[in-house]
C-alpha cells in the first residue's frame, strides 16, 4: 500500500474550484487563479490546478478542478468538477447541485431528499472555502456541476440509493486511499440505512447481482430492501443486524452462501475456499447415495453438484444447507433476528429455502 498514489475526493475538487471562482468574482484581479490550495479535513493540503475559467464581473465566475482518484479505482477519475460562483442577498453561502450531480429521492442518507447529493463534509469544505471572499452585505450562491455526471452515475450505487440524475459530492477526510474494499462497504451501509429508513423490517442480502435479479423475478419486493453485500458476508450481517431490521434474508448462489456454514465471514476466493467440500459432506451426512455422491465429488464446482442433484430428483436436499446456513447466521446475528435463507442457481431458479424464508414467503403472499 506505501506504492500507491493518494487522491483527492469530490469534495475537495468542488472546494477548490469554488474558491478560485470566489477569489476571481470578488477580489481586485480581475482574474480566476492557475492554481489553489485546500487543507483537507484530514490535515492534507491540496494542491489543485484550475481549468475551464469563465468571468463576468460582477455577475458570476466559474472554473472546474479535475478529479485525481490517485491509484484507487475511482469511476469519477479523471471528470471534471464545475463550481460557479454568483454573489446573492444575504450574508451566508448558498450551496447547490447543477447538471450531473445527483439528486436524493430517499430517507436515510446524510442528505435530506429534495437535496443536491453533496454529502455534510464536502458541504462544509465548500463554504470554509468561499466564505472569506463574501462582502460585508452580500451572500455567494455556489452551484457544483459535473458534466457527464448523469453516465458516470451509472456504475455507482447512487441510482440503487435513490440519488437520481448524477454522481454524489462526498469524502469526510478530502483524500482519496487507493482502498476500494472500503469504498464497497461504505456503500453497503449506505444501502442499509436507506432500506431502514425506507420503514422496511425485512433486509435481503444478496451477494451480486445474479442474487438481485433472481430475488426480483420470484418475489415481489422491492429494490431498495435488497442489499448487495459482495464478500463481505460477515460485515453486512453484522452492520444489518446493528440497524435493527428484525428479518434478515440471505439470497443468492450455494457456492457463496454455503462458505457461511464453515465459518468464513470473508467469502473472497483469496480468503475463503471453495465450498465444494461443505456441500458434499451435508449431502453425505443427510443419506445422498453413494453413487450420486461419487459423481459430485468430481464436480469442480458447487453449480455442477446442483445440477446433478436434479437430474437424480435429489434437489429438495439443498433446503437442508439452506436451513444451516440460516442457523450459521442465527449464530452470529444472536436469536433476536430472524433469519431465511433461499439459494439459487445459475438459472436463477430457487433450488433450496430455509424453513424461515418459507414463513418470509408466506408473508409476502399475505400482504
Amino acid at each position: 500500500m506505501e506504492n500507491l498514489r493518494y487522491g483527492f475526493t469530490t469534495g475537495t475538487c468542488a472546494a477548490g474550484a469554488a474558491r478560485a471562482a470566489a477569489q476571481g468574482l470578488t477580489t481586485d484581479t480581475g482574474s480566476i487563479p492557475d492554481s489553489v490550495e485546500v487543507i483537507t479535513p484530514s490535515g492534507i493540503p491540496a494542491r489543485l490546478e484550475v481549468l475551464e475559467k469563465r468571468l463576468k464581473p460582477g455577475l458570476f465566475a466559474q472554473s472546474a478542478v479535475r478529479k485525481d482518484a490517485g491509484d484507487d479505482p475511482d469511476v469519477t477519475h479523471g471528470c471534471l468538477i464545475f463550481a460557479r460562483v454568483e454573489p446573492c442577498p444575504g450574508k451566508g453561502v448558498i450551496i447547490n447541485g447543477g447538471e450531473g450531480v445527483g439528486r436524493v429521492t430517499r430517507p436515510g442518507l446524510r442528505v435530506p431528499p429534495g437535496e443536491a447529493a453533496i454529502n455534510p463534509v464536502p458541504r462544509t469544505m465548500i463554504r470554509d472555502s468561499v466564505s472569506g471572499f463574501m462582502g460585508r452585505d452580500t451572500g455567494l450562491k455556489v452551484t457544483i456541476s459535473v458534466p457527464g455526471g448523469r453516465k458516470i452515475a451509472e456504475k455507482t450505487f447512487n441510482p440503487r440509493l435513490g440519488i437520481l440524475d448524477g454522481i454524489s459530492i462526498i469524502g469526510t477526510t478530502g483524500v482519496v486511499k487507493p482502498m476500494s474494499l472500503e469504498s464497497l462497504k461504505a456503500s453497503l451501509v449506505c444501502a442499509l440505512d436507506v432500506a431502514r429508513a425506507m420503514g422496511h423490517e425485512t433486509v435481503i442480502l444478496v451477494p451480486g447481482n445474479l442474487g438481485e435479479k433472481a430475488v426480483l423475478r420470484t418475489f415481489k419486493v422491492p429494490t431498495e430492501q435488497i442489499v448487495q453485500i459482495s464478500n463481505f458476508l460477515g460485515f453486512g450481517l453484522a452492520e444489518a443486524g446493528e440497524r435493527g431490521f428484525s428479518r434478515i434474508i440471505l439470497a443468492g448462489h450455494p457456492g457463496k452462501l454455503a462458505k457461511l456454514i464453515r465459518g468464513d465471514l470473508d467469502t473472497h476466493s483469496m480468503k475463503s475456499p471453495p465450498a465444494m467440500d461443505v456441500v458434499v459432506k451435508i449431502l453425505e451426512e443427510n443419506g445422498l447415495e453413494e453413487s450420486i455422491i461419487r459423481i459430485i465429488k468430481d464436480s469442480p464446482t458447487v453449480e455442477g453438484i446442483i445440477q446433478q442433484l436434479k437430474r437424480n430428483d435429489k434437489l429438495f436436499m439443498m433446503d437442508d444447507i439452506a436451513d444451516m446456513i440460516g442457523d450459521k447466521a442465527r449464530g452470529f446475528l444472536g436469536p433476536e433476528v430472524d433469519v431465511g435463507v433461499v439459494l439459487f442457481d445459475m438459472q436463477m431458479d430457487v433450488t433450496g429455502i430455509s424453513k424461515g424464508a418459507t414463513d418470509w414467503q408466506k408473508s409476502l403472499q399475505t400482504t
